[in-house]
């Protein structure tokens, strides 16, 4: 019987092949962007001002495109890069990052900036406006600016009400100060034309004011990411360059696919996987297409993309997914009742002492999961009489997707949301 010494030791010397493997994974943020050059120098130019001229005014920029075209991994880098360029000029600024899919108001939002900041207000019995009040009292104080990036600001357009929604994009018009000290950066799945429904004319106007626009990837910029990630990820001469071109026409806008980097990186990760077991048994040596082929055959490429979205959404959010895919699995059918997936919802919230989200609430929480092309909605269906909504996962398997979603709404539920 083997020591665990000796189990390790064996491992290590295993032929492998990821170098470091948490380099393709959705969390994951590069030094380099290729291809997000263009974006980088456009949010500098909007935000130059806080390192010039600090506090003459308060930046609002929003980054609009669909799920993976770099949106967060640009603010981020952004962030990381301007709070050192501000330091080397004698400037205290900041750079937090706020997911808003879990968060319940403006003022949990709010929260999160101070805690990101390390500032001592308290986190109870104030209200929005005292806290608010209080946050900017405190950077006062610090002499400190900061650049608040709010990812996934759908959540607050289709679920805050919309006083709370005013006061994240109008924040200096309700709070006056000297020096305006937090900027904002809004990252967001929608199209222009549907934040505009959410919000009131002048707010509207804040909002479409500074607007970056980042589109889906073509087929050559993916193959330039997933050339640049797998040198940091894989071991040297493990990945072809036939496996980036495959793996970029797949995915690729310009040839057929969604120009999803996500996507494209998650096909390269688990065709990785599947070659380092292969490797393992003796039966290949490096990755190939092949890989990718086997990969792109038993995982669903609809459900790549459902399944990257999970990391990002609330707790409420994921229930109604698994609601909807229950939904389907009972009735067998392509679509379901929105009306039978509520009920489902209900029992699930039930079920773990929970307080369900109102009808109006659910709407709005399909309304947004259809916006993110995690789900996909019908007004009407052949053969079914009256006026009804339908909802749907399209061809993700739902055991697949079910027990990602049960291990996210775990971990959910193991910090609290």
């Amino acid at each position: 019987m083997l020591n665990f010494r000796e189990i390790a030791e064996s491992v290590l010397k295993k032929p492998g092949v990821f170098l470091d493997e948490t380099r393709l994974y959705p969390e994951y943020v590069p030094d380099v962007l290729p291809h997000r050059e263009e974006q980088f120098k456009q949010l500098t130019k909007l935000f130059k001002h806080v390192v010039v001229m600090p506090g003459s005014s308060s930046a609002r920029v929003i980054l609009y495109g669909p799920l993976g075209t770099g949106k967060t991994a640009t603010a981020m880098s952004f962030g990381r890069v301007i709070a050192r360029l501000a330091a080397e000029r004698g400037v205290k600024l900041r750079y937090v990052h706020v997911n808003c899919a879990g968060a319940k108001s403006a003022l949990s939002v709010l929260r999160e900036i101070k805690n990101q900041l390390g500032l001592s207000v308290p986190d109870r019995g104030l209200s929005f406006s005292e806290f608010a009040q209080a946050l900017l009292k405190e950077m006062d104080s610090e002499d400190l600016y900061a650049i608040a990036t709010l990812d996934e600001f759908d959540s607050v357009l289709y679920s805050f009400r919309k006083e709370e929604r005013y006061s994240l994009i109008r924040f200096y018009d309700i709070f006056h100060a000297e020096k305006l000290r937090l900027n904002f950066i809004y990252v967001s799945r929608m199209r222009p034309s549907e934040v505009i429904r959410t919000l009131d004319e002048v707010s509207e106007g804040y909002m479409m004011r500074n607007t970056i626009v980042f589109s889906p990837y073509k087929s050559g910029e993916l193959y330039d990411i997933l050339r640049y990630r797998a040198e940091g990820a894989f071991y040297p001469g493990v990945v072809g360059d036939d496996v980036f071109g495959y793996i970029a026409n797949l995915v690729g806008y310009d040839t057929g696919g969604d120009g999803s980097a996500r996507k494209a990186l998650a096909i390269l990760y688990a065709a990785g996987k599947l070659a380092e077991r292969e490797i393992e048994e003796g039966r290949a040596s490096r990755v190939l297409v092949e890989h990718v082929r086997a990969v792109s055959a038993s995982e669903d490429m609809s459900l790549v993309h459902v399944l990257d979205s999970l990391n990002y959404l609330g707790l409420h959010h994921l229930l109604l997914l698994k609601a909807v895919a229950l939904g389907l699995r009972e009735t067998g059918g392509d679509y379901v009742n929105i009306g039978y997936v509520e009920e489902i919802y209900r029992r699930l919230c039930r079920g773990m002492g929970l307080e369900p989200r109102r009808h109006t609430q659910v709407y709005y929480y399909v309304t947004e999961l259809a916006s993110r092309g995690i789900v996909m909605t019908r007004k009407s269906m052949k053969g079914r009489r009256g006026r009804s909504s339908y909802v749907s996962f399209g061809a993700a398997p739902l055991d697949s997707l079910l027990s990602a979603l049960e291990r996210a709404i775990a971990v959910r539920r193991e910090v609290g949301e």
